[in-house]
């Protein structure tokens, strides 16, 4: 009777995890009408005045209110979804808030399509691009199967023209301030994700290139997993020395935060040519990891190498936790109990209520000790601003172990968030050189800290709220602008074909000369600090 009960509650979940889908699905295709949409932007807009600290940065509040009432007014007509989040994430751009953002809604798969493809790859997954203005061309085609040349221009998937994904979404990706370089970085990376929200996941695409004048097009597959009875006949029989080299590689991955999808270390140290004085520390974000334990290894094996001249990688690091990121600056500056600023709040219940948001709802007991805790720690500074006066981090660190030779940071439009105020601090101080170009992230910080997302009422659609204004140690007059490199380097077609590194080169060449540019470039910093 039990065994009949528990088939006939799994039968009734999985019918109705099926009826969700479809039913979440057949939301996307509906059209919601003029009035309930005026109503998701009053909505939208009255969580952003609740919660946003800083939602008049850069711009001013009869400007806000004009955007949303002249969004309103154009809302005359019944909307799809995402037909709405066209007409609306101009708003969001306009804010200048990278952190703060209207998400569209692609399609769920139901159970029997999430099995499917669950260990398949992407139809795109043996091609990379790189987009110059607005067209794309090929950088790499990996296929086995008559390979296009790099450099081809990609002009349509399937029936969509790449121009047109160009004009429709590039102006939905922003970072903070004015800068341009975090828009033209991560549509440059995601530009493929809109393919999938036109179309959905397909099992085949076809791809149109223009090599020349010549079109010429290329059917290309999504690629599926082994059968399992394939993998057991290849498998050997693992050794002892094997199983224990296994778990050796398994607690790095665990420590340094290794990720299947990339196939890489949240944190890598190299050692990029024969004289292991010279390190690269790639930290692709500050998310993974067993961040204490990790850093310290890390900076042990630096001394024990004798590192003179370390290169830190930013290159596209989205952020992260600020935690993680003191940490790595705790090793690099003599001293480094202050990596924030003031932390700026819209008032003094937004970051508490914004935890109930964010955690599930058996915590809310916890939940409002801790709302409460924040409550009185919030108060109106000189400036009339409420601000936050609890540590966001808090980092203990083996002294003898902090880095005090050269060092050069890589940046980008990618390095973002935390990266950017990692790097903004370290400039500050005049700490490191920098090679790349401006960073994503504005120099004198950015709203994130928790952000809690909200449902449109009415079209689904969702919105994330930064809550916490987050600056580096200080600031400085230019606004909307994020950290500018020493040397700019900026990214080409040529360097991305035949798989060149030209600031990592740029470096190295740099100290083949004793560090003439660096050493110049600081002790101009140095002598203008003082």
């Amino acid at each position: 009777m039990k065994l009949t009960s528990l088939f006939t509650y799994l039968f009734l979940f999985l019918m109705c995890s099926c009826v969700s889908v479809e039913k979440y699905n057949a939301h996307i295709d509906k059209k919601i009408p003029a009035n309930k949409l005026k109503k998701d932007v009053d909505f939208a807009y009255k969580k952003l005045k609740r919660y946003h600290p800083k939602l008049d940065m850069y711009l001013t509040q009869n400007e806000l209110d004009f955007k949303f009432d002249s969004l309103k007014k154009t809302l005359t007509k019944s909307l799809k979804p995402n037909d709405f989040y066209i007409k609306f994430f101009p708003i969001f751009e306009s804010l200048e808030h990278g952190h703060t953002y209207i998400y569209p809604i692609y399609k769920r798969l139901n159970k029997k399509e999430i099995k499917q493809y669950k260990d398949s790859k992407s139809a795109f997954n043996d091609y990379s691009f790189f987009w110059k203005n607005d067209s794309v061309f090929l950088v790499h085609d990996q296929s086995k199967i008559n390979p296009i040349n790099p450099g081809s221009a990609l002009v349509f998937i399937d029936n969509i023209p790449t121009k047109y994904l160009y004009d429709k979404y590039k102006k939905s990706i922003f970072g903070d301030g004015k800068n341009t370089t975090f828009t033209d970085n991560v549509f440059n990376r995601t530009f493929l994700n809109y393919v999938t929200l036109e179309q959905g996941i397909k099992d085949s695409v076809e791809l149109t290139f223009l090599m020349g004048n010549k079109p010429i097009r290329k059917k290309t597959f999504r690629t599926y997993p082994k059968s399992k009875e394939t993998e057991k006949k290849e498998l050997p029989k693992i050794t002892k020395e094997q199983k224990q080299i296994d778990r050796k590689v398994r607690i790095k991955q665990k420590t340094y935060g290794y990720s299947k999808n990339s196939a890489a270390y949240s944190k890598d140290l190299s050692f990029p040519t024969n004289d292991s004085t010279i390190a690269v520390l790639k930290v692709t974000d500050f998310r993974k990891g067993k961040i204490q334990e990790l850093y310290k290894e890390v900076f042990t094996d630096i001394k024990k190498h004798k590192v003179q001249n370390l290169v830190l990688d930013l290159r596209n690091n989205g952020g992260g936790f600020i935690k993680d990121a003191h940490y790595l600056y705790a090793y690099l500056v003599d001293d480094s109990k202050s990596f924030l600023g003031k932390k700026i709040v819209a008032n003094k219940t937004s970051f508490g209520k914004s935890l109930y948001n964010i955690f599930p709802t058996y915590t809310y007991p916890i939940l409002w000790l801790g709302s409460g805790y924040t409550y009185f720690a919030t108060s109106k500074n000189s400036d009339n601003e409420y601000e936050l006066n609890i540590p966001l981090s808090f980092v203990k660190i083996d002294k003898s172990l902090i880095y005090k030779g050269n060092l050069y940071v890589m940046i980008n439009g990618g390095s973002y968030s935390a990266s950017s105020l990692i790097s903004a601090n370290l400039q500050l101080k005049n700490r490191a050189f920098f090679v790349g170009e401006e960073t994503g992230g504005d120099f004198n910080g950015t709203v994130a800290g928790l952000m809690p997302k909200f449902t449109l009422p009415h079209s689904k659609l969702q919105m994330s709220v930064g809550t916490v204004y987050l600056s580096p140690i200080e600031k400085r007059e230019e606004m909307g602008h994020g950290v500018y490199p020493n040397q700019e380097i900026k990214p080409t077609l040529e360097y991305k074909i035949k798989r060149i590194d030209p600031e990592l080169n740029w470096i190295l060449n740099d100290i083949k000369k004793e560090n003439a540019v660096y050493n110049k470039v600081l002790q101009i910093e140095n002598h203008l600090l003082n």
